[in-house]
């Protein structure tokens, strides 16, 4: 023989903590409740609480407005727009060395190259390499 349990009193309980506390988990619902003066039994508490499927927290995604497409501006000219490219590699001797690539979008053109060990914010930049091209 079986005792049915009487689960009614748990599960009002637990929707009561749910709805006040959405964020807070079993363990804190249980000291919640024992706060209060009741004497349930943990394990009695997890399995309402497993029952209910409260342990599957949804994942609150936040909305992206929605946005106008545009079309990509295509260059008409070469020279109207540049694109600029950061890539690096290693030598054989481990050390590392940059290379910031300059291209026009137009023609597909690389316009220049600027190798060095180490590329300061300077040499980005103020892109003084590029004065006679503009």
């Amino acid at each position: 023989y079986k005792k049915i349990k009487d689960d009614n009193s748990t599960i009002l309980k637990l929707q009561e903590l749910a709805e006040k506390h959405p964020t807070e988990g079993q363990d804190l619902y249980y000291r919640r409740i024992r706060r209060e003066g009741l004497i349930w039994n943990y394990k009695r508490v997890r399995r309402v609480y497993l029952l209910l499927g409260m342990n599957r927290r949804r994942k609150v995604r936040k909305r992206i407005p929605a946005r106008v497409k545009q079309p990509l501006f295509q260059p008409e000219n070469a020279g109207d727009t540049w694109s600029i490219d950061f890539m690096s590699d290693v030598l054989t001797n481990k050390r590392k060395f940059r290379t910031l690539n300059v291209i026009d979008d137009f023609n597909r053109q690389a316009i220049a190259v600027e190798v060095a060990y180490s590329m300061p914010a300077i040499t980005v930049t103020g892109l003084h390499f590029l004065s006679g091209y503009a």
